[in-house]
């Protein structure tokens, strides 16, 4: 509901398109994926769901993904902060400015290795 919220608002165009360097052009993988990978964190078991739907919006589906894209999108997805639920055990165990150096630690990781992975993977498109 709040990714439909979003595009019949316009927010959605906006939030993808300030990402569009981002994911297009360092991540290989269509700027609307970013919408998944951000409510990811929400429950990343859904990312793959909202890949699904975000990618509906823009008249695309799964398919229409290559595979190297579609290993970049889980690489990232693996890697990035598990959940909202995480950051919140991390914040009571280890404190906000730990939880918060250890979510944008992953974040920046998986973002690194998955630039990284689509680089090595360009010639398989």
């Amino acid at each position: 509901m709040v990714i439909e919220a979003l595009a019949v608002t316009g927010v959605m165009e906006q939030v993808v398109n300030a990402m569009s360097p981002l994911f297009e052009g360092w991540l290989g993988l269509p700027a609307v994926t970013g919408i998944p990978l951000i409510f990811g964190i929400l429950r990343k078991e859904l990312a793959l769901i909202l890949l699904r739907d975000a990618l509906k919006l823009e008249g695309m589906t799964l398919g229409d993904l290559s595979h190297p894209q579609m290993i970049v999108f889980s690489l990232v997805t693996m890697i990035y902060i598990p959940c909202i639920a995480t950051i919140a055990a991390c914040v009571r165990e280890l404190g906000w400015k730990k939880a918060l150096f250890i979510t944008f630690f992953d974040i920046g990781l998986a973002l690194l290795l998955g630039g990284i992975a689509y680089r090595i993977l360009i010639p398989f498109m």
